[in-house]
């Protein structure tokens, strides 16, 4: 029987919860998977290959990779990849002004989760009433997958994250509550209601990184990487 070859084990904190999370780095198996999506390209692809790769790697018990907010499941993907293949990754930048293709490396281990500063998941409705709601998780995206129309994505997204309605008296969780009495709830508000709700997702906190540099004119320039596939295709 061949020896067993030792994987390191690390630590992390949620972002969203500041909850302790165990992880490993991911093994040929799992890179793999990694690889076929990139070569795929498609966004259902590769979300579904980081999925399963932050599932196999993280080894906290009654970790859900579906119930974590989609900044946390991001943050959780940097990491991994950050000790499975180093911290820093090449990538080329061809700039817009003087048409040269300049190559850089981007480190990882900077990249943080960005809290858009007061920022409350309060939202009042009237004098009386309100609701409470929760940031984006991973099981949305299951949801809204087979959806085209925009309005029933964008309605199915905030029905997704109402964690509870309150007034004065009492708090109603949301999920205790039917079908009927939701859609009744939603179809009441009012345009400028709605506006509140919307402006939440405005401030969900989300990976951002800028990297700047200055280009052969002497011009101070920006990258920026805000979505998993920025990091993901990198390297």
């Amino acid at each position: 029987m061949l020896p067993k070859i030792a994987v390191p084990t690390f630590e992390m904190k949620l972002p969203s919860t500041d909850e302790r999370i165990l992880y490993r780095p991911f093994l040929v198996k799992e890179e793999k998977v990694l690889l076929i999506a990139k070569q795929s390209g498609d966004r259902v692809d590769i979300i579904n290959a980081i999925k399963q790769v932050i599932s196999a790697c993280v080894l906290s018990d009654n970790f859900n990779i579906e119930r974590i907010t989609v900044f946390d499941m991001e943050y959780l993907f940097i990491k991994i990849r950050s000790i499975s293949v180093g911290n820093e990754i090449e990538f080329s930048v061809t700039d817009s002004t003087d048409e040269t293709t300049y190559d850089f490396k981007l480190n990882l281990d900077e990249v943080e989760v960005t809290f858009p500063e007061n920022a409350s998941k309060e939202i009042l409705l009237t004098d009386d009433i309100g609701i409470m709601m929760k940031y984006p998780t991973m099981d949305l995206s299951e949801k809204i997958a087979g959806m085209d129309d925009i309005l029933d994505i964008a309605e199915e997204t905030v029905k997704s994250c109402i964690d509870y309605a309150f007034d004065k008296e009492t708090t109603y969780p949301w999920n205790d509550e039917s079908q009927e009495d939701k859609d009744e709830f939603f179809n009441s508000l009012n345009q400028s209601q709605y506006e509140k709700i919307t402006d939440f997702f405005q401030r969900v906190p989300k990976i951002e990184h800028i990297f700047e540099y200055t280009n052969a004119k002497g011009e101070d320039k920006k990258v920026y990487f805000r979505k998993i596939e920025d990091f993901f295709l990198l390297g």
